[in-house]
């Protein structure tokens, strides 16, 4: 042990200091009171340096020899030999990126605490990487609420993409269009150009509002692992972690491990010996990809997604959000030379080459980077149920169409609900053998999409260099421009016909095409994957439910019916019309059995919660305010503030925010309700969310409904509340809405009187009850509301829940 000299009679202190180590001492306590560590803690022989320094920082962590150098009676130490206690967590998450980050974010909403480590430094993820958000990846990321709103504000969208050429000194656009078309039917039908930094901070800061004191444990990279054995009922690998630094070693253990480590993933690395790999193939081309900042261009479409094709080559334009309060771009180019022979000089000299005769001029290169693509997909998504693989390590691909990121997001997603139930004793593992089957073959659409799109690229750049005008150039344009549009989800069977598209990439880059296969937790009538056709009316099952607003019945308020992510199911049971005679009967007759016993999922799995017992934090989370850091500006404490006694550093002074003032947020559900005495609590597992076409001003919904909504104390069912007839689960579908179907399925008419009807294809007259799972892709699809359509529900959900 170090030589330590404790106190004669010490006063253990609250705070602590973290130790980075399991080597030999677990923590060093503070058991002086309230000291100041760069004061009381005299050094040893041995002169201090600035990492010496950094150990009495109070309550930051410490690195474990930087304390061997110290002699102090105010700092107590334990030992880890003599009593330790093994650092176990339900996941470990390595890498936080994208993948990470949102593996966290999901976890975190349904009371999971991950650790999260990445080998890289805080500063590294600042600028470039990932540079756009498309359709679902937005719709997902809107679900979780104010990380959204964040990230919308902070952004550029993209809703229009243009071809340009240059030649004989003159400019010319040659095709625009919409970024994505109308019936694709998202809520946010643009493109998100954000960096990676900025999403990742923002996810961090939403765990962060999840568990008060979460951080990313930077510099920390993964070593190798010991898989469970199969006797062992823990069910805990053993994973040895390295800091990047100081080369010390710790030990951790965790039931899952999520690799989320990129390309070069030391956890797919250590893998190998279970056969995993990518499979695949690296591609004759190297690219270049420069973000410039403090850009002047006399160029008209900078601001819009832009294709220029000159004698001198084609770029790629990608505006992006602003960089140091400056207008900036991302400038994507193929280069003759490999990536270890490109230069940033040159990328520069051939961009501004291809503008000619535009001008275009930049303050800085704030971030670039050149490659050589390679198209590869792990074989495997997992190993023996324990470790998982996600991201840029399970699949690369060229930067081309901008879907590292999205994929990225949505896999983790995916796995990250699923580990959720799991780890929270609501389903068997076995739920989590689905995240490789709908994720892998989604990862095969996004190679065959990427290897399609660089040979359009490549070849358009041959003939354009070898003879600009000629009428083969002229064709791999029109073929490039016509995939781009196929991409973007244009229906057109003559582009699958004439320019050899599968019809399956389609709608691939909106994110709109994704249609599970039946497992588990995707249940179709036939057995078979249900079909989609984009532009047309219908949610089938496996596919994404689709946006829509409708009136809540409880405060007339015009809500979204996709609700925000909390692991939950929702359960859609569309009644129709309720003036029809005979469907309020059905309805009545389904909430009789749904509230008899043991005849409702509701009393098998999970369990009832009450708004009210939750914390106010959680209710009613504050939102976060960046902590008052000092003035660099300011010396020696002179100015207005108040200086802390070390070095005369200034910090402006602080005053605390009364309550009133506190800024929060909170979801309609979160508030206990003025009536919640007489309705059924919010449930672990499920929401209902019952929707008519019935206005809400029919004498129906205004009688009949509202009396079973609001029962009276001592009526019929008031004691045995009712989950179907919930005033705030209760929904009119009476707003009106122009079809965005409107030209790709004219049939179906331009005005959808009822939208959530008309845009998920349900027969008003027979209704239907729709399982969305957390994720909002469609679980159960059934024909009808009644009995036996609830007994459809049960079955699906017996599949895979305990």
């Amino acid at each position: 042990m170090p030589d330590v000299e404790e106190s004669a009679d010490p006063t253990p202190h609250t705070d602590n200091i973290k130790v980075q180590s399991s080597k030999a001492f677990d923590s060093a306590i503070a058991v002086d009171g309230t000291i100041d560590f760069g004061v009381r803690c005299p050094t040893s022989s041995r002169p201090p340096t600035p990492t010496y320094r950094l150990c009495l920082a109070h309550n930051d962590p410490v690195i474990l020899k930087s304390l061997r150098n110290y002699k102090t009676s105010s700092v107590k130490f334990t030992s880890s030999i003599m009593s330790s206690t093994p650092e176990t967590h339900d996941v470990l998450i390595v890498g936080a990126g994208p993948a990470g980050l949102m593996s966290a974010t999901t976890l975190a909403r349904m009371g999971i605490r991950p650790l999260v480590i990445d080998a890289d430094e805080y500063a590294g993820h600042q600028y470039g990487r990932s540079d756009a958000f498309h359709s679902r990846a937005m719709e997902v990321m809107e679900s979780l609420g104010m990380p959204m709103e964040q990230l919308k504000h902070a952004g550029r969208k993209l809703y229009g993409r243009t071809f340009w050429e240059i030649s004989g000194g003159r400019g010319k656009r040659t095709a625009y269009a919409r970024f994505y078309p109308e019936f694709l039917d998202f809520d946010e039908d643009y493109a998100l150009c954000v960096r990676q930094g900025l999403i990742e901070q923002v996810m961090i800061h939403d765990v962060e509002g999840h568990y008060d004191g979460f951080d990313v444990q930077w510099k920390w990279k993964f070593v190798t692992m010991e898989l469970p054995k199969e006797d062992d009922a823990t069910g805990l690998s053993k994973v040895v972690l390295q800091h990047s630094d100081s080369g010390e070693e710790r030990i951790v253990f965790a039931k899952y491990v999520l690799a989320c480590d990129g390309a070069r993933s030391a956890v797919r690395r250590w893998a190998a010996p279970f056969d995993v790999k990518l499979d695949g193939k690296a591609l004759p081309f190297t690219w270049c990809v420069l973000d410039a900042v403090g850009l002047k261009s006399d160029f008209p479409d900078l601001e819009r997604l832009s294709v220029i094709r000159s004698e001198k080559g084609i770029v790629l334009i990608i505006p992006r959000e602003p960089i140091n309060g400056k207008p900036a771009a991302r400038f994507d180019i193929q280069l003759e030379k490999s990536r270890h022979e490109a230069t940033e000089e040159e990328a520069t000299k051939t961009i501004k080459a291809i503008f000619e005769p535009f001008k275009l001029e930049w303050d800085e290169v704030n971030w670039w980077s050149s490659y050589d693509v390679g198209q590869r997909i792990i074989n495997k998504y997992d190993v023996a149920n324990k470790v998982f693989f996600l991201g840029d390590v399970c699949h690369t691909h060229s930067p081309r169409a901008g879907l590292g990121l999205n994929t990225a997001v949505l896999e983790a997603h995916n796995l990250g609900w699923k580990l959720g139930l799991v780890l929270q004793g609501r389903s068997t593992p076995d739920i989590l053998k689905t995240y490789a089957s709908e994720r892998h073959n989604v990862a095969k659409y996004l190679i065959d999409m990427d290897r399609k799109l660089v040979e359009l690229y490549a070849g358009l750049e041959r003939q354009t260099l070898e003879n600009f005008s000629s009428d083969e150039a002229g064709a791999w344009l029109e073929r490039l421009r016509l995939f781009q549009a196929a991409n973007y989800a244009v229906c057109a069977t003559r582009l699958f016909d004439d320019f050899d598209i599968d019809e399956p990439d389609v709608q691939y880059q909106a994110g709109a095409s994704i249609v599970y296969e039946p497992s588990s937790v995707i249940r179709t009538s036939s057995g078979k994957v249900d079909e989609l056709t984009i532009g047309q009316p219908g949610v089938p099952v496996g596919s994404r439910t689709r946006p829509a607003k409708v009136t809540r019945l409880s405060d007339s308020i015009p809500v979204a019916i996709q609700p925000r992510f909390d692991g939950k199911f929702t359960i859609y049971v569309l009644v129709g019309d309720l003036a029809k005679p005979g469907a309020l009967d059905t309805l009545v007759d389904l909430d009789e059995y749904v509230r008899s016993t043991g005849g409702s999922v509701f009393k098998r799995y999970g369990a009832e919660v009450s708004s009210a017992t939750l914390p106010i934090s959680k209710r009613m989370p504050k939102s976060r305010i960046p902590d008052t850091t000092p003035d660099s500006t300011l010396t020696n404490g002179t100015a207005n503030g108040h200086t802390n006694g070390v070095n005369g550093t200034h910090k402006p002074k602080k005053t605390a925010i009364p309550p009133g003032r506190q800024l929060y947020t909170y979801q309609y559900d979160d508030i206990p309700q003025i009536t919640d005495e007489h309705i059924a609590p919010a449930h672990t597992l499920f929401r209902t969310s019952v929707v008519t076409t019935t206005p809400s001003s029919n004498k129906v919904i205004l009688d009949d409904v509202m009396d079973r909504v609001y029962p009276r104390a001592g009526s019929p069912g008031a004691e045995n509340k009712s989950r179907l007839f919930h005033p705030a689960h209760f929904f009119c579908d009476d707003i009106a809405l122009m079809s965005p179907y409107r030209h790709s399925a004219p049939e179906a008419g331009s005005i959808f009187e009822n939208q959530l009807y008309g845009k998920w294809a349900v027969d008003k007259d027979v209704g239907a009850i729709i399982v969305a799972r957390p994720d909002g892709h469609v679980g159960l699809r059934t024909e009808g509301f009644g009995r036996k359509a609830w007994s459809e529900l049960e079955k699906y959900f017996e599949g895979f829940l305990v």
